[in-house]
This record gives structure tokens, sequence and C-alpha cells, in this order.
């Protein structure tokens, strides 16, 4: 019944990683397609049905829509979906011809009995494996086996739905004993070495309490993946509504032999929050507004979500945050290069803001004198240091490097 109701309309949280899965797509393809001649392949893991009952595109369609763009670059991108279930794969396959996409492959089994025999075929392509389940995904054995396939010139990248909802929902379950034997079973498969157990375990009576354990989980698990394959990752948490708690975490695991791809992933996230916040309806976006921590009166509250008054409100949003934001972290930091560690420099803005509002908070952190460019460069790749106010090297008002 879950999956029939998610299918009958696309609902704001498939807008926004749907945003994110064609915006990265063709990123992919123009990055990784250089380390193999053009030669990409997509594989829809959970591929649906392909159209959401109001006709509104699934993954399959978007990923074959991306991949005709790459066309477009020259790129040659063979696609790969994998749906187990009959009826709906039946739907698949009737989606697909009627938009007239032409696919390689369509399995009938589960990803985990087939993932290994895609990567073998498009071992000479550059692969995006896209990975959104209903609850948990593949094992962690299986997606550390994917993930050490990547190389130089074969990359793989994994865009996988990380379920905060079903690790807070199974997790709680598990250690106050309710069918504690299959759900432990399944999060011990998925998670591997986390202890989700600890994480889980004499929370405090607060709401929202197993959702943010939840969220350590993820974070746990992204650096227990990094350990054991070298693969660093970005998470960006994905809600129904702009008032409510992560339903689950869009995480992009790449090998990026120049380290921009999750800078870059990051800037994708709040591009596509901003569709996001179009689709949420009139009444969600009045709350959203009224969450805001800047002044009201600075913006007309509008019954209907307008794109400009959006903006203009995140805006405000990231001059509030980012600039003191940034400072702390550069402070700690003493000297870093921004793209090397999106989360931290994002912080609690990650997913909502974008690079530009990043390039502003530095160039007002140089011009009052509170850091300084060690070797230049565009503002992500620029080496910064960081002149505290006690300083003495510190020169406010020194010209800004603006490449």
């Amino acid at each position: 019944m879950a999956d029939r109701d998610f299918f009958e309309s696309k609902n704001p949280q498939a807008v926004l990683k749907h945003g994110l899965l064609t915006r990265y797509a063709h990123y992919f393809a123009g990055r990784a397609g250089h380390a193999t001649s053009g030669r990409l392949a997509f594989i829809d893991g959970y591929s649906g049905a392909g159209r959401y009952h109001d006709g509104s595109p699934g993954s399959p369609l978007l990923l074959a829509s991306s991949a005709k763009r790459a066309e477009t670059i020259n790129r040659d991108v063979m696609l790969a979906f994998v749906e187990p279930d009959a009826a709906v794969r039946d739907r698949l396959a009737v989606n697909l011809a009627e938009a007239g996409v032409e696919f390689d492959v369509l399995h009938d089994r589960p990803l985990e009995a087939v993932v290994d025999e895609l990567l073998d075929r498009y071992s000479d392509r550059a692969v995006l494996l896209f990975v959104d389940p209903f609850g948990l995904a593949l094992s962690y054995e299986t997606l550390t086996r994917v993930l050490r396939r990547s190389r130089r010139f074969g990359p793989v990248d994994v865009l996988l739905h990380f379920s905060t909802l079903s690790i807070a929902r199974m997790g709680r379950a598990a250690v106050k004993g309710a069918g504690a034997a299959s759900n432990a079973t399944q999060l011990d498969r998925a998670l591997g070495p986390v202890d989700w157990r600890a994480a889980l375990k004499d929370l405090p009576p607060v709401d929202g309490a197993p959702t943010q354990a939840a969220i350590d989980v993820a974070q746990q698990f992204n650096a227990a993946i990094a350990a054991e394959c070298g693969v660093p990752s970005l998470s960006v948490p994905v809600r129904k509504r702009p008032e409510h708690l992560p339903l689950f975490m869009l995480t992009l695991f790449c090998q990026d032999p120049v380290g921009k791809a999750l800078w870059d992933f990051a800037d994708m996230a709040g591009k596509a929050n901003v569709d996001w916040l179009m689709r949420c309806g009139s009444d969600d976006y009045e709350t959203y507004l009224a969450r805001q921590e800047v002044t009201p009166s600075l913006f007309a509250v509008h019954t209907e979500p307008d794109e400009a008054e959006i903006n203009k409100v995140l805006d405000a949003r990231a001059r509030e945050y980012l600039p003191g934001h940034i400072a702390e972290v550069l402070s700690a930091a003493g000297r870093m290069r921004l793209q090397d560690d999106p989360a931290a420099v994002y912080g609690k803005q990650l997913g909502v803001a974008r690079e530009k509002h990043v390039r502003a908070a530095m160039y007002q952190l140089v011009e009052q004198g509170l850091a300084v460019i060690d070797e230049p460069g565009q503002v992500r790749n620029a080496v910064y240091r960081w002149l505290g106010p006690g300083d003495p090297r510190r020169t406010p008002g020194a010209p800004v490097n603006r490449r």
C-alpha cells in the first residue's frame, strides 16, 4: 500500500530528490565522462513504474532525459533499470516505450542480485548508480564492494537514499524488544559496523530524538564507508515540508580525483531546494516564511509560492548565518580549502544555501581582515588562513581576490 500511495502523485520530497538527481546526472556526464572517452551508464536500482499516476515522470524517465541531454556534449549513455515486481515492471516498459526511451537492460531481479553483473557489463564506462528504495537499501557489504570498483578511469558514483525514518522506526522497535530479531538483523545487514543500538538506546523523551539519532547513525555510516573504501560522501537532508524532520538523507558517494564533486553537489542541493519550496504549496510556504530567522517585515508574505520571494528569504538567511559560521570553521581549522569539507562550510545551511552565498560570506571575511587568501584561486579552490581580531597580521579592508 505504501508503494501505491507513493506513486499516486509526485510529492514535495520527490521534487527535491529528482531535482538533485537530474542536476547531478548531467554534471556526472560532463565530469566523469572525460575519464572514459564519453562512455557512461546510468543504473536505476529501484526503478518503479517510471511515471506517477498523475503523469509526472519518475526517476527512469528523468535519467533517460539526462542521457538524451548528455548526447549534446558527446556522451554515450547506456540505461539500465532494475524492477523485480512484475506488474510494476510491465508499467515501466509501457511508459518507457511511450516516451521513446531506448535502454540497455531491464532486470527482473533485485538490485542486490544484479549489481555486480551490471558493473561488469559497464566496466568500460563511468557509472552513476541511483539507489532509491522504500526503506533500507543495499547491504553495507554490497555497497562497499560497489564503491571499491570505482577507479580513476572507471568512476562509480552512488547516489543513495538513506532512510532516517526506517532507521529510527526499526531501531527503536529493536532496542525496545518489538520485532527485535527481524529488525536487528536487517539493520545489522544495512549498517555494517555502525553501532546503531547505542545511538538509539536510552533517548531523551523529546520530539525528534529518534530522528536525530538516526541522522547521527547516517553520519557514522558515511564515516565507516570512508574508512573502509576511501570514498568520501555528502548527505543532504530531505523533508516532506519545511517544518518537518528529515525523512531521509540523499547521500552522494564519490571518489573525485580533484575533490570538487561533493562541493558542487552541495550547490546543486541549494538549487533543488528552491524547486522543492515552490512545490510545497501556499500553506506550507507561509509556515516556512514564519519560521525564518529574519525580520518578517522585510518581505511581503504572499499566499502562493513565488521564486523571487523564496530567493530573497534564502539570501537573507545565508547572510545572517554563513559569515559567522564560516569564521568559526576557519578559526578552528586555521587554514583550509573550502571544497575539502562542504558539510562543515555550509553547516546548518547545507541543502539550503548555494555557492554564491558562501562566496559572499568569504568576501565579507576577507574585506574585514578576518581571513587572507594564502593560495589564490576561485573561492571554493582558494586556500584561506584565519586572522583573528587579535592577530597583528590582520589588515582590515584588504583587497579581495575575486577570481
